[in-house]
């Protein structure tokens, strides 16, 4: 019943789908559980390493439970361990000899390893032929070509056949435009040779160059031209025409592409694709079709809420019934983290990703200033990162507009106090007379809706006074001078998770880190650069806040705190942390529904 279900089928599965079909013709009936045995035996799958990993592999999966359909190789009873050892040593047919013979082999079922491999090897030379598909005759080669290695087969006339067998299907699937075969068996063909005496086959090359040039797909060409940089090596000229023919596949679609999104994707992986291979030429070429490619038309969804007063009175507790400016402004600059608790954010990002399918399958790109795409998200903790900035930002919208307000109103009920009495307000906390000083200007900026300026100003000094506060600790940061390099601090980036090191409040770091950072708002490099234009009243009176929270915790003197004072600053910046109520619990409910919606 097994040769006769093997006959004419095209793959493994073909043979288990048979088996029931077939059961009723065999004399004496087949039981079901041995129907089941059978159509198990056939079901496991042949897995084979992708191309573009280094170390070739193939074997029968799963290997290891748990497994119900079908069942783990090592969970198989001892009946099933009988049956298939009855079945290797009975089956005549090529297809069906391989798979008993490569579950003997697998589950040692015969003391001599060897003997079970060179079985299965033979049976895969057999089947690498008609009507058994050409990819199920890729994966049966390679796996021939690796039980020959694992048991170290020297037979040089089985080797050169699995050699020959595997050139023979890549002639084929190169001349026949199936590459994916052709491109399994070639990784093979490429990989380093057991000993050093073994001879390097011209062929293989001339089919690597023959495989790149005859498909037109930029992805198609990506797979031939990686194992062509492999085998010949980086910086060799033939990895070089390879690398040309797979930037200009990649250029000639964007050029054919007509979606304003598909071009700009398909000219920035053309542009990083040269990047990395050194062609300067190309790159700059696909980045000029980046810039001057048509514009996006976004979707825009726009959604109005009212928030209740009572959540900005939350926020800023007792600020309405101040008496003076000092006592709002005090208010005001022990607020929370804009951007809400850094762990009930990461929950929430957690659950939007695991309720969601489309986002963890799709695949994710963000845009930035001019439709340019800047990044795309590449596995699950970038797209939790980028979910958890979502919601950081949201919380910021919200909060932001809190700070807002409040400002304004302290200007409407109180005035703008006068630059000598803020600063002097600020140095109140020990702060640095010099960054007190740009604190106080920039708040007299925002009041006369200089918002612009006001940022501009203050974010810079958010790094300076990072560099203070770790320079109090003494916390090697500095980077020397090497040959031509110029001694340097570092940016904010490597200098927040230095603070967080010293018990920095992570509350108060995923803002400044979303806020200012690229993955996030990005406002510090927005302003650096030039493209932050008509900043409003909101981004501003969150940049004021991120300054704020450390530039108050800055000392004139370097040496006037111990390190364990200064970590005691950092762990509570804006004095001892009030804990989140009913209140703050309802605002993040309010806005995960609305998120969800």
């Amino acid at each position: 019943m097994v040769d006769a279900a093997c006959d004419g089928a095209t793959d493994p599965h073909d043979v288990a789908l048979r088996v029931d079909e077939l059961s009723p013709q065999i004399d004496p009936l087949t039981s079901r559980s041995e129907k089941m045995v059978l159509f198990h035996t056939f079901m496991y799958l042949l897995e084979v390493t992708t191309p573009d990993q280094a170390r070739v592999d193939a074997r029968l999966e799963p290997l290891d439970g748990p497994s119900l359909l079908p069942v783990a190789l090592r969970d198989a009873t001892e009946a099933m361990r009988t049956l298939w050892l009855g079945l290797a040593e009975h089956v005549r047919h090529p297809m069906a000899r391989a798979r008993c013979w490569d579950i003997v082999f697998t589950l040692t079922l015969l003391r001599n390893r060897r003997t079970s491999a060179e079985q299965a090897i033979n049976a895969y030379l057999e089947a690498s032929k008609p009507p058994t598909s050409r990819r199920h005759r890729g994966d049966g080669l390679v796996r021939a070509w690796v039980l020959a290695r694992r048991v170290s087969l020297n037979d040089t006339t089985t080797s050169n056949a699995i050699h020959e067998a595997m050139k023979t299907l890549a002639a084929e699937g190169v001349d026949q435009g199936d590459p994916y075969p052709a491109m399994t068996v070639l990784a093979a063909l490429i990989s380093p040779g057991r000993t050093r005496s073994e001879c390097v086959d011209p062929d293989v090359d001339t089919l690597l160059d023959r495989a790149v040039l005859a498909y037109s797909q930029a992805h198609i060409i990506s797979g031939f031209a990686a194992l062509v940089r492999r085998r010949a090596g980086e910086g060799s000229e033939r990895a070089e025409q390879a690398s040309r023919h797979e930037v200009n596949a990649m250029i000639a679609e964007a050029d054919a592409a007509t979606d304003p999104m598909i071009i700009r994707n398909r000219y920035s992986e053309a542009a990083a694709a040269a990047h990395t291979y050194g062609l300067a030429d190309l790159e700059k070429r696909a980045v000029a079709g980046l810039q001057s490619a048509p514009r996006v038309t976004w979707t825009v969804s726009e959604y109005k809420i009212t928030t209740p007063s009572r959540f900005f009175h939350a926020h800023l507790p007792g600020f309405a019934q101040a008496s003076e400016w000092r006592q709002a402004l005090s208010i005001w600059l022990h607020s929370t983290a804009p951007s809400g608790s850094f762990t009930a954010n990461e929950r929430a990002a957690n659950r939007n990703l695991q309720a969601s399918v489309m986002t963890r399958l799709a695949s994710m790109v963000i845009f930035r200033d001019g439709d340019l795409p800047a990044r795309a998200l590449d596995g699950d903790a970038d797209r939790l990162e980028h979910a958890l900035v979502q919601i950081e930002q949201q919380t910021m919208e919200m909060r932001g507009r809190f700070l807002a307000r409040a400002l304004v109103q302290l200007q409407q009920r109180f005035g703008i106090p006068s630059q000598a009495d803020l600063k002097a307000f600020l140095l109140q906390s020990g702060a640095a007379p010099n960054l007190a000083q740009a604190l106080a200007t920039a708040f007299q900026l925002y009041w006369v809706e200089e918002y612009d300026a006001c940022c501009h100003l203050i974010v810079p000094k958010v790094e300076a006074a990072t560099r203070a506060l770790l320079l109090e600790l003494n916390e090697p940061m500095y980077r020397a001078a090497v040959g031509d390099s110029v001694g340097q601090f570092p940016g904010l980036g490597s200098l927040l998770p230095l603070l967080v090191e010293n018990d920095f409040d992570p509350d108060w770091e995923r803002f400044l880190r979303t806020l200012l950072l690229n993955y996030g708002t990005n406002l510090r490099n927005l302003i650096a650069h030039g493209y932050a234009d008509n900043v409003g009243p909101v981004d501003a009176a969150l940049a004021l806040r991120a300054a704020a929270v450390l530039v108050l915790v800055t000392n004139g003197n370097a040496a006037g705190r111990d390190a364990a004072r200064v970590r005691q600053t950092l762990r509570e910046p804006t004095g001892h942390r009030r804990r989140d109520g009913w209140w703050r619990r309802c605002v993040a409910a309010l806005h995960i529904v609305r998120r969800d919606h």
